[in-house]
């Protein structure tokens, strides 16, 4: 069973449950060694924007502190991380930059939900400009990847949920996605969130195909639980099914990261 996670919410980003604490404490219940916490980046808000899956910018600082002194009062019993996940935003980078650069950030999760503003139109997850997707998808995949600011890539398989079949024009896009993060060192996540929400459907991640890539090119990959409940670190059959499934296609695990 994995010993670390590095997909964790916090009940700031409006659909998450539970207290920091309570994030802790089911981690070391579940027999983990590491989290780190990835809430859902603060990002000035465009008139458009809803903002409905992130915590405020006046939140930040409040999240921040909440990690650390979780980090000093547990940490004899595990180690915390402190991250965000945050989108590809080519008009506000310079933001994630500063959170960056003055804050005591361990990582920066790559979640590439949204193309350019958050809105639910634009969520590739439910993509409406299909004709679009993949060229959106993989322009903002491989300028995020590109900046040097992610150590790890969330679902980057989200995009399956919005075509109608997999096809050689899809594999293709995937491929190149692949190969740029291998090359960027950025490590590929296997989303359990999916396997406890989307198991059922044929069209979602993680989606078998596009981790055959991810096992022919040779990323690396990292499991992460993903997160919005404390219950959901104690979701032993979606981690054993996903460590059994990358066993089987031969791609490599990292049992942590390196800071």
């Amino acid at each position: 069973m994995i010993k670390t996670n590095y997909h964790t919410h916090t009940t700031r980003c409006k659909h998450a449950v539970g207290s920091d604490e309570a994030y802790v404490l089911a981690a070391i219940e579940a027999g983990l060694d590491e989290i780190g916490f990835s809430d859902h980046a603060p990002w000035p808000k465009h008139p458009l924007e809803e903002h409905f899956i992130r915590m405020h910018m006046d939140e930040y600082n409040d999240y921040v502190q909440s990690v650390l002194r979780l980090k000093r009062q547990y940490a004899n019993k595990i180690k915390i991380r402190l991250g965000l996940e945050a989108e590809y935003f080519e008009d506000r980078m310079e933001v994630l930059k500063k959170f960056i650069d003055e804050t005591p950030l361990d990582y920066v999760v790559f979640g590439n939900h949204f193309h350019q503003l958050e809105i639910n139109g634009r969520y590739y997850g439910r993509y409406q400009k299909t004709n679009q997707l993949l060229e959106h998808y993989e322009h903002d995949s491989i300028a995020g990847l590109k900046t040097g600011y992610y150590k790890i890539f969330a679902h980057p398989d989200l995009f399956v949920r919005s075509i109608n079949q997999w096809d050689e024009d899809v594999a293709n896009m995937s491929r190149r996605i692949i190969q740029c993060a291998k090359e960027m060192g950025v490590v590929l996540e296997y989303n359990l969130g999916g396997i406890r929400n989307f198991s059922h459907v044929d069209l979602a991640y993680p989606y078998d195909p596009f981790w055959d890539l991810v096992a022919e090119i040779g990323a690396d990959v990292v499991i992460g639980v993903d997160a919005h409940d404390p219950e959901d670190f104690l979701d032993f059959d979606s981690i054993a099914r996903a460590e059994k499934i990358l066993e089987q296609k031969g791609i490599n695990v990292l049992e942590r990261l390196a800071f």
